[in-house]
């Protein structure tokens, strides 16, 4: 039991929370670091949703947002603790994403992809112009920090241990999820819905569930990162935004455990290198996402099975040999 718990997946990331604080210091790429802990909880529930499921989404910041926003206002108006806002922020989502799930998700294809734009839109409009409620075009500012007593989250370590904890938490998660019934049986929607029926899987009512906890865990993240950044704007609840959510999606593989944690760190990690050549920044960017999904339809996380596939061929190999001497 304990060696299917610690297994590779679970103890790089294990490895990565005890080794990173040691290795960046103070440095520029620690709050890198903490962005890209927040996304890959995003990512993780439209993995769920998308590359699970098989329902297309593209408007998986709205419920991202709609997080950031209902903590941030909860937060500062009724003077409550960073960890219960997000909390409630969660359940509002998670009640709103549950509702809009029924008429929702009775599309397919194009049509369902068109629904979840539509969100996206419309909770962008909304927040844009909120006026005094959202703060408009202008957002919220002086968002309180995360804290216990009088202990405050506001160190980079602090923040790093906090934000990371939760993406082991929720990796772990989603993880025992698709190792299990519910998880068999949405990878069996995706695969075939009418065959799925006829095995007595409740289609619909599976669709809803992980609809409603991919939802939640995008206002998981966004709540996290109203009172990380301490600053939210609409562009988070944008289109693009979603678009980049989806972009970390494939650039990890879709469908795969690991997927979510190496398309967030790519996405934001080859920002920081194109960079450095200044006028060619976007165009290196382009031609690198475009050569992963070209190349590597699975994502990251189908080089890296190939990799370990292979070694254990040529182990089998090696033993089959030393057999035979």
């Amino acid at each position: 039991m304990i060696k299917k718990f610690f297994t590779w997946d679970f103890n790089l990331l294990l490895l990565f929370i005890f080794v990173a604080p040691f290795i960046l210091g103070e440095s520029y790429f620690f709050d890198t670091i903490n962005i890209i802990g927040i996304y890959i909880i995003a990512v993780i529930g439209l993995n769920l949703i998308l590359g699970v499921a098989g329902l297309i989404s593209m408007g998986h910041a709205a419920f991202f947002g709609l997080g950031a926003y209902f903590s941030a206002y909860i937060s500062i108006n009724f003077h409550m603790n960073p960890f219960f806002s997000v909390l409630i922020s969660c359940a509002l989502v998670a009640l709103i994403a549950f509702l809009l799930s029924f008429p929702l998700l009775r599309l397919s294809g194009y049509f369902l992809a068109l629904g979840t734009i539509a969100i996206g839109v419309i909770a962008y409009t909304l927040v844009n112009g909120g006026g005094d409620l959202t703060g408009g075009p202008s957002g919220i500012v002086a968002i309180p920090e995360f804290s216990i007593g009088n202990f405050s989250f506001n160190s980079n370590n602090g923040n790093f241990y906090l934000i990371w904890i939760t993406v082991l938490l929720v990796f772990l998660l989603s993880k025992n999820l698709m190792n299990s019934k519910e998880g068999r049986a949405m990878k069996a929607i995706h695969s075939d819905e009418n065959a799925a029926a006829t095995f007595g899987i409740d289609v619909f009512g599976t669709k809803i569930k992980i609809f409603t906890l991919g939802s939640t865990l995008g206002a998981l993240a966004g709540g996290y990162y109203a009172h990380y950044m301490l600053f939210i704007s609409p562009e988070i609840i944008s289109l693009n935004a979603s678009i980049d959510i989806l972009i970390m999606s494939f650039l990890g593989g879709l469908g795969s455990f690991m997927g979510p944690v190496f398309g967030a760190f790519l996405f934001q990690v080859i920002p920081q290198i194109s960079a450095m050549a200044q006028e060619y920044e976007t165009l290196i960017q382009g031609v690198i996402f475009l050569l992963v999904i070209i190349f590597f339809t699975g994502g990251v996380q189908s080089v890296i099975d190939r990799c370990i596939l292979f070694f254990k061929h040529k182990k089998g190999n090696k033993n089959t040999h030393n057999v035979q001497v």
